[in-house]
């Protein structure tokens, strides 16, 4: 079973995944690409919402075509659950990474009262 959050929710079985906000973090990375700014030690990034009229929680929802903080896009969403016609993001779902070290990272957390298949 996965770790999720520092709240020690998990998902198991069929349940619907928890949907992430503002106020979560991606899994985090660290960088060990050589040349400008690199190597970067490990971190974790807050997402950033690029809509304010959906919250949960008190926080901002993200989406499709939203990223972290550093830059770490989403991948994956919900293909039934949208916000503004993009996909949610869930806790467990894929971001991209980035192009510059060891690839793809992942929503670290979710609200506890919100699922979205």
């Amino acid at each position: 079973m996965p770790w999720i959050s520092s709240e020690a929710f998990l998902v198991r079985g069929n349940e619907m995944p928890l949907m992430t906000t503002e106020a979560f973090t991606n899994i985090g990375h660290a960088c060990t690409a050589s040349g400008s700014g690199h190597p970067k030690p490990f971190h974790k990034a807050n997402y950033v919402a690029s809509q304010d009229k959906v919250k949960c929680g008190g926080s901002k929802v993200i989406r499709q075509g939203d990223s972290t903080r550093c830059g770490d896009g989403v991948a994956a969403f919900s293909s039934k659950v949208k916000v503004g016609g993009k996909g949610v993001h869930r806790l467990n779902d894929a971001t991209t990474g980035h192009p510059c070290h060891f690839g793809p990272n992942a929503s670290a957390g979710g609200h506890p009262n919100v699922n979205a298949g």
